[in-house]
């Protein structure tokens, strides 16, 4: 399934917007809550899912790199980039972060930087090429994609480490589904009996799935992610 960039793009904001919101209304002792993504707290887990949106800005401002590109699914692929060497440095980066700004400081980043990402992505074409930090290159929208996945997972985390109802957007799950799973999401919600969060709780792997699930999943034909 192609993406449109229009769609993307309000996911992003959308997505964003409700994360924002959530961590506002958040308690601020609570941000230092474990996460399912140890050793990240809630404010560490944010300040990662902030830094990877950020790197958008970064990007659309580098040269353009040559072709092809890889496609988003791509982009997931079990090598280096999800090694425990690079996971770990994704925590250090986030630590480093999230200790370097307070809890409202941090918020107020991501507001503005979320706000500066979309317009930027908004005043480009969805198929100019990026370089990610991985060295691949991509499209613009392809890439966004991405940043919507990073933004509703880890959405997903720190919204049960608060212990609150998950504020996945409706934009958001939208895009994540079609790249999981195409237009068979709604199906396979439904075998699962399970909500949109429920559902992508599953496909990532916050949720075990049993082998008769992870069986109608495969069937279904979802892409698997490698994810960090």
């Amino acid at each position: 399934m192609i993406p449109d960039e229009a769609v993307v793009g309000a996911a992003v904001a959308a997505e964003s917007a409700a994360l924002v919101a959530a961590l506002r209304a958040a308690p601020v002792a609570d941000l230092d809550r474990p996460t399912c993504c140890p050793p990240w707290t809630v404010r560490g887990e944010f300040a990662h899912a902030a830094i990877a949106l950020s790197r958008t800005l970064a990007m659309l401002d580098a040269p353009a790199p040559a072709g092809p590109p890889v496609d988003t699914a791509r982009y997931y692929s079990p090598d280096e980039r999800f090694s425990p060497a690079t996971d770990r440095q994704r925590v250090d980066i986030a630590q480093e972060c999230a200790e370097q700004r307070t809890p409202a400081e941090l918020i107020d980043w991501f507001e503005q930087m979320s706000a500066q990402v979309v317009a930027r992505v908004a005043g480009t074409s969805g198929s100019r090429l990026v370089t990610t930090r991985h060295g691949d290159p991509m499209r613009l929208t392809d890439f966004q994609v991405t940043r919507v996945v990073e933004l509703a997972v880890h959405g997903l985390d720190l919204a049960d480490a608060l212990g609150v109802a998950p504020w996945l957007t409706a934009q958001a799950a939208g895009v994540v589904e079609g790249l999981l799973f195409g237009l068979a999401a709604p199906r396979a919600a439904r075998e699962l009996g399970v909500d949109r969060a429920g559902l992508l709780r599953r496909a990532t792997g916050r949720t075990p799935l049993s082998d008769a699930e992870r069986t109608r999943l495969r069937e279904l034909g979802i892409t698997w992610l490698t994810l960090g």
